[in-house]
């Protein structure tokens, strides 16, 4: 790659990436590999890094992927599509921070902007793009410009139908499946909807497209279109969980409770043990206030995974509102130790403030809440609340 446009804070990273692969036969250079690189070289993005294990993280990439012969590519190390995706994202947020060229933080922005183990783990630890470019630029930031765009939508015509049914036609249906994907892991959701509808034109019932779009419809919070995707799904696919699981959650946003919990109690008999099943049906019971029946489903999830935060969360607000105030809070405090990003723990942290007179103590919480996306992931209640404190 040339090294036009890229500082010498990031030279070395690039460089590094590549000898990584070389050792681990990996054949590929994706954007873990440049994340491990930036670990393990002191850049501009290092004083961001404290919270990450270097060694962790390097064993972690190492066993990803498979090691392979270099042979076929003669000894050469490209980047993946993702990888290449991801640094021209970095030449577009330098653009934001008024750089010529782009640094490791550009790079880590980059990364940190499309869901992956990194990004989650800078959640976890309470770090999201606006901190960084809070700290790092003149502004803070919270999105960076798309660089994905949908396939769009048009009427083929029959010459152009009759070769997407030939040799053209496996490529372009995994290249539009790609697309979709990828938009969704940028969350333009609309995007990623545009680009099924247009794949499922071409060929219907495909099921990669209708998976991505049921989420696409959930994370919009569209959730009779989503319902009905996942619905079809669990007919052609029985033995996928994935779909009855996420349709037990919609049935419990949209107050359908017994639909919900005989969803998870079928899933319960396949898989007792398994944390998020428990939680999901600690958490059915819990909508409905009946918190005392709900302990037993959260105290299990936390046995089975006891890093396993949502369920601290849980459990803690279901004592709290069993009269508990002391262990429910503690519970609630050692959820946000194990995720600073879980903005449901600060809404109910909010509401155990306002409820006890601390108005600008409940504001800070709700603000945290809406600043680690609750809105985003669950609706409006917080904002609701907010209002509530208002003068």
């Amino acid at each position: 790659m040339a090294n036009k446009g890229i500082s010498t804070d990031l030279e070395p990273i690039i460089s590094h990436s590549r000898l990584l692969s070389i050792e681990w036969q990996h054949g590929f250079i994706n954007h873990d590999h440049l994340f491990v690189a930036m670990l393990k070289n002191k850049c501009e993005a290092t004083q961001l890094l404290g919270h990450c294990d270097t060694a962790m993280w390097e064993e972690k990439v190492k066993k990803t992927y498979p090691a392979e012969s270099l042979q076929k590519n003669k000894g050469s190390v490209p980047l993946t599509k993702v990888a290449e995706r991801t640094i021209k994202h970095a030449f577009v947020i330098a653009r934001q921070d008024q750089q010529p060229q782009i640094n490791s933080t550009h790079l880590l922005l980059a990364i940190l902007s499309f869901d992956n183990e990194i990004t989650g783990a800078f959640n976890k630890a309470g770090i999201i793009i606006e901190d960084i470019t809070a700290a790092c630029f003149k502004k803070a930031i919270k999105k960076f410009p798309r660089i994905l765009k949908p396939v769009r939508e048009r009427n083929y015509s029959k010459q152009e139908l009759f070769f997407l049914t030939r040799q053209t036609r496996r490529e372009r249906i995994i290249s539009l499946i790609h697309n979709a994907a990828d938009l969704y892991a940028y969350h333009q959701f609309n995007d990623s909807i545009t680009s099924c509808t247009v794949g499922l034109s071409l060929i219907p019932g495909c099921v990669e497209f209708k998976r991505i779009l049921a989420y696409d419809h959930l994370r919009l919070h569209n959730y009779e279109s989503a319902l009905s995707l996942l619905l079809e799904l669990m007919d052609e696919y029985p033995e996928d969980k994935d779909y009855p699981f996420s349709a037990s959650y919609i049935f419990d946003v949209m107050g359908k409770y017994e639909e919900a919990a005989s969803l998870l109690d079928q899933l319960l008999v396949k898989e007792p043990d398994n944390v998020g099943f428990l939680n999901n049906r600690g958490f059915n019971l819990f909508r409905q206030q009946r918190y005392r029946e709900s302990v037993p489903f959260f105290e299990k999830a936390i046995l089975q995974d006891p890093e396993f935060a949502y369920s601290y969360n849980n459990l803690g607000f279901a004592k709290y509102e069993l009269g508990d105030t002391v262990a429910g809070t503690a519970l609630i405090d050692k959820s946000l130790g194990l995720d600073k990003g879980n903005s449901f723990a600060y809404k109910h942290k909010g509401i155990i403030a306002m409820e006890q007179g601390n108005n600008n103590e409940a504001k800070r919480y709700f603000d945290l809440a809406l600043k680690y996306g609750y809105s985003e992931k669950y609706g409006d209640e917080v904002e609701k609340l907010l209002l509530t404190l208002a003068p």
